[in-house]
């Protein structure tokens, strides 16, 4: 039943956004543009970015619904005769006998393998089982209420993507939006029916941008880890899949630059098999990890160094690095570090 009402819930969100698009699209265009900006030069500019930005987060939110999840190929799956030999048998010995058996040709690097009893698979490194999708999905990151879909391997980047475009979508909006604020409560143009649409949207758009950068900073934190936010939340202390913060950004957005802005699937691996950093030595090589469950992947850099760490990237061709003062500041750190959203639990 709650799973029921949640995939209801999910696709009346959907339909909200939508329909959240579409009236800032008719207020921007008509009530702003057209009716109330009078500089033809300005008109024209706000007309152009705001449509480019507005396709581009409206097509990666569409390709992060309408993508499906991947799940893991038939090869981890129990063959007919294995099912019918664990029916027969139903001891957890038999059942391990199998799938040890299964896993000596997959690619499985874990310690403890795991076996989805709905699926009746084995579950690759980083799959989980999604109770409200009800399938095993590869690189779970979390099942996302309001896109009515799994985030994982197959729409990952589309989700990174959709949140920055809506936030510059939303931060372009803002701004514009308050220019016009400012120009009706200074008396430069005069009082018109738009005037409550647009400071409407003003206010509205300035909760969504602060909500989609603090969203943002959280899920790209993430991304340069090379973390999903699944593992994340298990509390993991050593990270096998930390490559670097530019090996890890091309895992999901892939080696090719003309396709890192476009929601047009770039990434590299096939969900299911990943490359190992350093720290995976460490794992081996600790003789008191637990020896039941998926592995403890955990103790993620801090949040704030990360933020830090992804800002230095894209500041490194110009020779500039991040504010040493902002980097050692206690309370910027401190507070990016303590925020986090709990999502909900996965087998």
């Amino acid at each position: 039943m709650m799973q029921c009402n949640l995939w209801t819930t999910g696709r009346i969100l959907v339909l909200f956004f939508i329909g959240l698009l579409c009236a800032c699209y008719y207020i921007f265009v008509v009530e702003l543009c057209i009716l109330t900006v009078e500089v033809l030069e300005a008109k024209v500019t706000f007309l152009v970015i705001f449509h480019l930005l507005y396709l581009l987060c409206l097509w990666s939110y569409l390709r992060t619904v309408m993508t499906p999840p991947a799940v893991p190929p038939a090869k981890f799956r129990l063959s007919e005769a294995d099912k019918q030999l664990y029916l027969s048998d139903e001891r957890l010995e038999v059942l391990q006998e199998i799938l040890d058996r299964m896993a000596k040709d997959l690619p499985i690097y874990t310690r403890e393998i795991s076996y989805c009893e709905k699926c009746q698979a084995l579950k690759p490194d980083r799959c989980h089982h999604c109770p409200i999708c009800d399938i095993c999905v590869l690189k779970l990151d979390h099942h996302c209420v309001f896109l009515n879909n799994c985030v994982g391997f197959s729409n990952y980047k589309f989700f990174l993507q959709c949140i920055m475009y809506a936030l510059l979508l939303c931060l372009f909006s803002c701004a514009v939006s308050l220019y016009c604020s400012i120009l009706f409560w200074t008396h430069r143009v005069p009082d018109t029916n738009s005037k409550i649409p647009i400071i409407g949207m003003f206010v509205v758009t300035a909760l969504f941008s602060l909500f989609l950068l603090l969203f943002a900073i959280a899920h790209f934190n993430l991304a340069i880890e090379n973390v999903t936010d699944r593992e994340y939340s298990d509390d993991i202390e050593i990270n096998p899949y930390d490559l670097g913060c530019s090996k890890n950004l091309r895992q999901v957005f892939g080696n090719e630059k003309r396709y890192w802005f476009l929601p047009i699937f770039s990434g590299l691996g096939d969900g299911y098999s990943f490359p190992m950093g350093d720290a995976a030595e460490d794992i081996e090589k600790n003789a008191e990890s637990p020896p039941l469950g998926r592995p403890i992947i955990a103790g993620i850099g801090s949040l704030g160094e990360n933020v830090c760490e992804f800002i230095d990237h894209f500041l490194q061709p110009l020779d500039l690095r991040f504010p040493s003062y902002l980097r050692d500041s206690g309370h910027l750190i401190h507070a990016l570090n303590n925020f986090h959203w709990k999502q909900g639990e996965y087998k």
